[in-house]
């Protein structure tokens, strides 16, 4: 369901109805990647290497991955939206697994579908 939710989201951006932001967060290193669907620009932010901005490209995947990529940078972000998330270091539940080049695991959440509490 909320596949089919983001989905509609996203669909909607080509029509200019309502732009999306995906906010992505990772532990060990940590590191929050954000991609602005209305600038089309994807930022990393790292306590300890500030941030950096760039044009990102969106792809989508079999199976419901979203694939976020920029020209130039060999590490790429994938959002699976058919999976919830963990930033590794709280116990919120993301509505979406996010991981960079296969490599490092995290949360991803987007303005409409925020991380959540866990279920008691």
């Amino acid at each position: 369901m909320k596949f089919l939710l983001f989905t509609a989201t996203l669909l909607a951006f080509t029509g200019a109805v309502h732009a999306e932001s995906i906010y992505c967060s990772f532990t060990e290193p940590f590191l929050t990647v954000t991609y602005n669907s209305e600038t089309n620009k994807i930022t990393v932010t790292s306590p300890d290497e500030g941030s950096a901005e760039t044009t990102g490209h969106v792809t989508y995947q079999k199976g419901g991955i979203l694939k976020i990529t920029a020209d130039g940078i060999t590490q790429y972000l994938e959002v699976n939206l058919t999976k919830e998330g963990s930033d590794g270091m709280s116990d919120f539940v993301y509505p979406f697994e996010g991981s960079i080049s296969n490599q490092l695991y995290g949360g991803c959440e987007t303005d409409t579908l925020k991380k959540q509490q866990p279920k008691p």
